[in-house]
């Protein structure tokens, strides 16, 4: 939703020459004026946040930096401008709002819209366009849009949240894995991307157009596990995770503890002192992921919903917690969600599992176990039964490690000298390598 925090005091001090970057530039209202922006700090050149959005060096997809590879924008025929992310090779995740966001906007055609993966989005080739099929909005955003004048409060409430469908699937790229089980630990990095054009971060005024990914860093510092209202049902509600745009010169902090609440994030502490490629988003963005790395892996925690200035210091950005969401997203996501496409025969490939190919029956053929029988299409963990070792559990966390409840034992499954006619892993019960046919 498209709106300034009026609670929010003035910032005394702001920096000349300073320049910040639109993110997923989202003209959602006819004043087609008003984007939401990504914030550079002023003693560092673009080039860097423009490499972390494409995974160049030294900024490529590893433990300290997520794959910013599913991150694509979305546009309509009328050039409406949001950023999503690929959870799923046909499924990507965005704001509501920049598909309706009012009670009198008419209800979104999925005909008007394309995902790009390409950067900048306006060079794509046709491959890397991709039509949209369906475009399906959180039922908590629909209801509440007749609020607040038929504006909405949806994104206060955290449901401002939509699914598009995808109709082909992206081939050779891995989906953003959903968040795990437990509340992000507040301190934590924040990786941040998405599209959008230049501007002054003093003024705001518009400046050179920029249609490129780029990345961003920040911190952290709010957590809302759930919206509590009591006027509100409980199936219009969900959660906010919230930064703020911290300046080198530590004068201004936008949720430190002598600023007010804003909305349902309420008052606490944070620290005034920037990350490396400190960045935030700001008023009219649609859609942006919050990249956070929890349970060994990369995930996409939060999606833009709204900010509280213009992208200067100590502006604020709320974001729509996922996690509060997990089961509703999940109900579109296929089998295998997290696997990428490869183009070839059916194949697929794990980031964590390697190639398989799903059959009928969920039999599963793997390069290197070969015949797998799963009961259960897996995503991070599953159950297997394997010819000549039975039945084994093993899951993104610890594989190549297996847990073999027929041996009893931890199995290590050495990749490198297994085929699918021969296993080869070492057996702790028995303190021994083993190879079976």
């Amino acid at each position: 939703m498209l709106r300034r925090i009026s609670n929010l005091p003035e910032k005394e001090s702001k920096l000349r020459f300073f320049w910040a970057l639109a993110l997923s530039s989202c003209l959602i209202t006819p004043s087609k004026g008003t984007t939401r922006r990504l914030g550079k700090l002023d003693n560092l050149t673009w080039s860097s946040y423009y490499d972390l959005g494409l995974n160049s060096s030294p900024y490529e997809s590893s433990g300290q930096f997520p794959d910013f590879s599913p991150v694509g924008a979305l546009l309509s025929k009328e050039g409406v401008l949001g950023t999503g992310t690929l959870v799923a090779p046909s499924v990507v995740v965005t704001a509501a709002h920049l598909f309706r966001n009012s009670l009198s906007s008419p209800s979104p055609q999925a005909m008007d819209w394309q995902f790009i993966l390409h950067s900048p989005f306006d060079q794509a080739s046709e491959s890397q366009k991709f039509a949209v099929s369906q475009v399906v909005l959180h039922p908590g955003w629909v209801a509440r849009l007749s609020q607040l004048g038929g504006r909405g409060d949806g994104d206060m409430l955290g449901v401002d949240l939509a699914v598009v469908l995808l109709q082909e699937e992206v081939v050779g790229v891995y989906p953003a894995k959903l968040p795990a089980e437990g509340v992000e630990p507040i301190g934590a990095k924040v990786i941040l991307g998405g599209f959008g054009n230049l501007v002054d971060g003093l003024t705001g005024s518009q400046g050179v157009l920029n249609k490129r990914r780029v990345g961003g860093a920040n911190t952290l510092d709010r957590v809302v596990v759930q919206v509590e209202d009591a006027n509100v049902p409980a199936e219009h509600l969900g959660g906010l995770l919230a930064i703020d745009f911290d300046s080198p010169q530590l004068d201004v902090n936008g949720l430190g503890s002598d600023e007010p609440a804003i909305d349902y994030v309420p008052t606490g502490t944070s620290d005034a002192t920037p990350v490396d490629l400190e960045a935030s988003t700001a008023v009219g963005d649609s859609g942006g992921p919050a990249f956070m790395k929890i349970s060994d892996a990369w995930r996409i925690v939060g999606s833009v919903s709204y900010g509280s200035s213009d992208s200067t210091y100590g502006d604020v950005t709320v974001y729509t917690r996922l996690a509060n969401h997990k089961s509703w997203l999940e109900a579109y996501l296929p089998a295998w969600s997290q696997a990428r496409k490869t183009g070839q025969g059916g194949w697929l490939e794990s980031d964590w599992f390697g190639f398989f190919l799903p059959e009928a029956s969920n039999w599963n053929y793997h390069s290197s176990h070969g015949w797998l029988y799963l009961p259960q299409a897996g995503r991070e963990s599953f159950w297997a039964w394997q010819p000549n070792i039975g039945w084994w559990w093993s899951g993104l966390s610890v594989y190549p490690f297996i847990y073999s409840s027929d041996r009893a034992s931890w199995l290590y499954f050495e990749l490198s000298q297994s085929t699918p006619q021969k296993s080869a892993f070492f057996d702790y019960e028995k303190s021994d390598w083993v190879q079976v046919p």
